[in-house]
């Protein structure tokens, strides 16, 4: 296992843990403590630290797209917590959408190594 999460160019799976939101897929760049990425409706960007395993970190999802997606035409402030390994990392995040927040389970796959 590698003491700092690797820097590279990541998939992105998160699901709702109450069903209030859909699923939401995309892509990341994590590069140095820094985060950027998107998918076809929102960009994200933040930062993460990391140490041994765990990390944590805060994203902006803002949408570059109009879309009916209900949670995409808001700007959310996502803070997230979980573990890391070479091949990818596993989150639990929450979503802060005005005075509702919403839960995520989310799942990262190393997808290019830098």
């Amino acid at each position: 296992m590698s003491i700092m999460i690797r820097n590279g160019l990541y998939s992105l799976n998160a699901s709702s843990r109450d069903g209030v939101a859909e699923d939401v897929g995309g892509v990341l760049i994590l590069r140095d403590g820094q985060l950027h990425g998107g998918d076809a409706y929102v960009y994200y960007t933040g930062s993460y630290e990391c140490s041994a395993g765990n990390w944590q970190g805060k994203i902006t999802s803002q949408e570059h797209t109009p879309t009916g997606r209900p949670m995409a035409a808001r700007i959310q402030h996502i803070g997230f917590l979980g573990t890391y390994n070479d091949a990818g990392a596993k989150v639990d995040a929450m979503a802060l959408l005005g005075e509702q927040s919403i839960r995520y389970d989310a799942t990262l796959r190393l997808l290019v190594p830098y």
